[in-house]
């Protein structure tokens, strides 16, 4: 029940074995000394080793000197990585190149992992993507025989304590370049560095609006060293999932290196307005002969190919601009005698115009190129320009008055002979015959001439007979009260014939009476003739506007519809039917290492 010694094996699993409680600290079988080892032999090989239990037999004494042990393993551990870190940097200058030899050219595998597309600003013209970049390369200052330090193979290494490339984003549009974030390098016992920050970087993207909003993006992200050149610092792309590079040639003859994905996309996350449709890298060797001389330049430059999701642009632009023009159209299905005709075309034309100024907004302010959806839009714009004018025009037509405005003969030919044949608008009896009002001419020819001969100077009256006509019957087939005959004549069928006066008193009296007569008869034929007359010239006026509405209806839903035929066909967007490139499942970052289980 107190202390014993035990002179045989321990009955608890046959002896003394390494306690749990040792991995569960942290200590790996790598980290621990040779001197730690020595201590757990030394331990588990002492035969008389004195043990405290209680009552019920557990073996305490063995537990506190098992923890005391693995206590002063880690505390070795650390004091042998941080003795690493010294020897490793006492002497370190992290501003001399990482060579043996200063003639050595220093190779950096470069590569990089997009995670996000953040947004393409149109209107400034700059990308903004997320990257993990990844760097790797060889110092010969950092290695160490890991047999001396406990086992150590690589270190965990702020970059600000290294040598790093001054590798940094050519095409910056923020000011800001180089690499921000500073995270720790791991390195390697034989030297390998790798270095993995992340950062958000924003680079300047040409924008073509040209096929705006079923457009595709080109976009370059060109990394490279600033101040070494190619017989210094070498870079090499690192391949993405096994990918081999390519040797060819670009558009201005250069040699250059391409992988046909140039970056990892294992966590990369879709936008919701771009696809992306390719992503390349090419390695250039440049010369910049206006401030370098001679000596090239190593870049990666990684091609990113963007296609806009179109459907909030369809929906929320390209709708109702055709909507628009279908309205425009319709002005001309109005009444030509409708004065809601001018409001409805001015309310079409704000319409439109509000939805230019959202237009102007969302582009670019380039005069490089004009929007397809521009040119869709001033299109428009010139058809409810056209309406609004031929709308006026025709109001103007409309409420001509017969009576101040004499229709010519070719517009009368034109408008009221071919033109409704040709748009099957059904003519009017009246306007039939296009001489019909040739009668109420001759009739007021017929009823001056009767009143001149009422109006000449008293004479003898000779033995003849003075003939009225009769008023023509309302079966008669004249279009008006008058006949097309003359109103006065000598002799005839159903005339009432004046006989010679017996006294000169009464043929006088008798004349008088029916020359008033007969001029009063002529004023109310006249009268009547002429509001006849001056209605059927406005009949026309207004029948002219209908044919010049139902023709500018046709015309403008042909050009509506070819316009709108034309945008949809040269839209890039209903041509190019690739499909966005596919996201791997997640793995570590280009070649990182393997995934090790904690459990």
């Amino acid at each position: 029940s107190g202390c014993f010694l035990p002179t045989q094996r321990s009955p608890f699993s046959g002896g003394l074995r390494t306690h749990p409680a040792v991995p569960l600290l942290g200590i790996a079988n790598r980290t621990v000394g040779p001197s730690a080892h020595a201590l757990l032999r030394r331990l588990a090989n002492t035969p008389n080793l004195t043990m405290l239990s209680y009552a019920n037999g557990l073996p305490t004494c063995s537990a506190l000197i098992l923890l005391f042990a693995s206590f002063s393993i880690s505390v070795e551990a650390m004091k042998e990585e941080q003795q690493l870190f010294e020897d490793l940097l006492y002497l370190y200058n992290k501003l001399a190149r990482p060579v043996k030899n200063a003639s050595e050219v220093l190779v950096i595998n470069f590569g990089a992992s997009l995670i996000r597309i953040i947004d393409v600003d149109e209107k400034n013209q700059v990308l903004t993507t997320n990257l993990w970049l990844e760097m790797q390369w060889t110092d010969s200052k950092l290695v160490w025989n890991p047999t001396k330090y406990g086992g150590i193979k690589k270190l965990h290494i702020p970059a600000d304590f290294i040598w790093t490339p001054d590798i940094l984003l050519y095409n910056c549009a923020d000011g800001h370049p180089q690499i921000s974030i500073n995270t720790d390098a791991l390195v390697y016992y034989d030297g390998k560095v790798m270095w993995k920050p992340p950062g958000i970087y924003k680079s300047f993207c040409q924008i073509d609006i040209q096929y705006f909003p079923y457009d595709l993006q080109k976009c370059h992200m060109k990394f490279g060293g600033w101040t070494y050149n190619g017989f210094y610092l070498d870079m090499r792309q690192i391949a993405t999932d096994g990918r081999t590079l390519v040797h060819t040639r670009d558009e201005t003859g250069n040699k250059v290196w391409r992988l046909q994905q140039g970056m990892d996309l294992s966590y990369f996350y879709e936008s919701s307005e771009w696809d992306l449709l390719e992503l390349s890298s090419d390695r250039h060797e440049v010369l910049y002969p206006g401030c370098c001389g001679q000596d090239y330049y190593i870049d990666i430059t990684f091609y990113i190919t963007l296609r806009r999701k179109a459907l909030f642009y369809t929906v929320n632009l390209v709708v109702p601009c055709t909507l628009i023009a279908i309205w425009t159209t319709f002005v001309f299905y109005l009444p030509a005698c409708c004065r809601e005709k001018i409001t409805f075309s001015i309310s079409i034309l704000v319409a439109l115009t509000v939805f230019f100024l959202f237009f102007i907004d969302i582009i670019p302010p380039t005069s490089l190129v004009i929007p397809f959806m521009a040119k869709y839009l001033l299109f428009t714009l010139t058809l409810v320009t056209v309406s609004i004018t031929v709308t006026v025009v025709t109001l103007d037509i409309n409420h001509r008055d017969g009576a101040t405005h004499k229709m010519p003969r070719w517009m009368r030919w034109l408008f009221l002979s071919k033109l409704p044949r040709l748009l099957r608008m059904k003519l009017p009896h009246r306007f039939a015959n296009t001489e019909s009002w040739e009668r109420y001419r001759k009739a007021h020819m017929q009823m001056r001439r009767c009143t001149n001969w009422f109006d000449q100077p008293s004479s003898p009256v000779q033995p003849s007979a003075v003939v009225l006509y009769k008023t023509p019957s309302s079966d008669d087939d004249s279009t008006s009260s008058l006949s097309d005959r003359s109103l006065c004549s000598e002799g005839g069928p159903n005339s009432v014939t004046i006989t010679t006066m017996e006294s000169s008193s009464q043929c006088l009296m008798t004349q008088q009476f029916l020359r008033r007569m007969i001029k009063n008869v002529h004023f109310i034929a006249t009268h009547i003739a002429m509001l006849e007359y001056d209605e059927m010239l406005s009949d026309e006026w207004s029948y002219v506007a209908s044919v010049i509405d139902r023709l500018f209806l046709i015309i403008f839903s042909m050009v509506n519809i070819f316009g709108t035929i034309t945008f949809v066909v040269q839209s890039s967007f209903f041509h190019d039917g690739r499909m966005p490139l596919p996201v791997p499942p997640k793995t570590h970052p280009l070649v990182g290492d393997t995934v090790s289980h904690l459990y």
